[in-house]
């Protein structure tokens, strides 16, 4: 997310491209065919770890499998250099023909007229919208256009090591499932002498804070993004929580991030943590005794509440619209039932696609069919509110680590409340 302080330092340089790169897409459609017509495609993404083999496996079938004459070439990096390298690159023309985004930069994209809408893919030949779960389709829309089209959805969700669970005296089938159980159950599982932490909370964790606090009524902002709605009683009762369990209770480290609570979770020193389900491979590889489960709600089995976040395919401003047609290609072969059960199944990701739900071998899986009881209900947070990454990155990250370091969680959630304001004013 730091990355976006230089994305947004590349918005005037984006916005007085708009010009230049509108008349890119004005040319006749010219689709790679069977008739010998080659197409090149360079294609940039984050996925740097065991994902992204599984991702470049998928590319290469596509470049030897498809008839069209289509070749991607695939350029893989950090999703912080990504959202650095990739705005200047799409203002110079020097950008990939289709990347990948996190949902939460691509609105910054979309504001700065750095990306195509994408709408006409719902029609191009052989795409199946209905196949598509509607929340995963939402998470791609601003302003009531298309302008991205799902590769993989996600969220946070609990995971809990077992032999600790046993090891501490609780029912190792039974995890938290309120945000209540998981304030009792965290101190009942930290053991110092062993190096144990019952619950983490690390210093970068925006997305189980909002979660926690939309489960409880909070609000992040109004509904049309102009005022922050954070300052609250039903937000100020969150943060007295987390302080309570780290700071108080002393049930993990109080500085701590995200990195560093996965190591702990797959050395088996942490007995539960909420994370995305790319944790999965690592507890696998690690062979931790674990189970995965929905995260927390306000009241188990009632109003269920989660965020639902994902990554998407876009294609930049730049890109010539006769290469269109061929990376709707690439997305179309992505979104079948094929490469979707691939991708589920191999990653440990829940699927969004209807007939992947179906699949019986991903019924059977007990850890995406456990993940794909959330996609039920999770909703997308805040489409299309292009300060959130900065919100999180200067307000909100800076205000979990002082709260897990003792601060007055009223001041900071007051203090936050005003930066948030001062924000969307400016």
């Amino acid at each position: 997310m730091s990355a976006w302080k230089k994305i947004l330092g590349t918005s005037l340089v984006l916005a007085s491209s708009l010009l230049l790169l509108s008349a890119c897409g004005g040319g006749e459609k010219k689709a790679a065919d069977s008739d010998g017509e080659k197409t090149k495609l360079t294609f940039w993404n984050g996925f740097t770890a065991s994902d992204g083999e599984i991702l470049q496996e998928i590319v290469n079938d596509f470049n030897k499998e498809n008839d069209k004459g289509i070749t991607i070439e695939m350029d893989v990096m950090t999703w912080a250099n990504l959202n650095e390298k990739l705005p200047p690159a799409i203002s110079s023309k020097t950008g990939p023909d289709f990347m990948l985004l996190n949902y939460g930069d691509f609105a910054q994209y979309v504001k700065n007229g750095a990306v195509q809408s994408l709408d006409d893919f719902w029609d191009f030949d052989g795409v199946d919208k209905s196949d598509f779960t509607k929340t995963a389709v939402e998470l791609g829309i601003v302003d009531e256009k298309q302008y991205y089209i799902p590769m993989q959805v996600q969220g946070m969700y609990t995971y809990w090591n077992k032999d600790l669970f046993k090891a501490a005296g609780l029912d190792e089938n039974n995890p938290p499932r309120t945000w209540d159980e998981l304030t009792e159950m965290a101190p009942k599982l930290t053991d110092a002498s062993k190096n144990v932490s019952g619950f983490v909370f690390n210093k970068d964790g925006t997305a189980p804070l909002y979660n926690w606090i939309l489960a409880n009524g909070g609000k992040l902002v109004n509904d049309d993004y102009t005022k922050s709605e954070f300052a609250s009683t039903q937000t100020l009762e969150v943060l007295k929580k987390i302080q309570t369990m780290i700071h108080t209770d002393k049930t993990g480290p109080e500085s701590i991030s995200g990195a560093e609570m996965d190591n702990l979770m797959n050395a088996g020193q942490l007995a539960i943590e909420l994370n995305g389900p790319w944790l999965n491979n690592g507890l696998k590889k690690n062979e931790i005794n674990y189970g995965v489960t929905t995260i927390p709600q306000l009241v188990a089995g009632k109003n269920e509440h989660a965020i639902l976040d994902g990554v998407g395919f876009g294609i930049p401003a730049s890109t010539d619209d006769s290469k269109k047609d061929a990376i709707y290609e690439f997305i179309k072969y992505w979104n079948t039932t094929e490469i979707g059960k691939k991708w589920s199944i191999e990653n440990g990701f829940p699927p969004y696609l209807k007939s992947v739900s179906e699949d019986a071998e991903v019924k059977a899986d007990p850890i995406v069919s456990e993940l794909g009881k959330q996609i039920e209900f999770a909703e997308p947070f805040l489409p299309g509110f292009d300060k959130l990454p900065s919100i999180n990155n200067d307000i909100m990250n800076p205000l979990i680590e002082k709260l897990l370091a003792g601060d007055d969680p009223e001041k900071l959630m007051n203090d936050a409340d005003k930066a948030i304001n001062d924000m969307l004013a400016n």
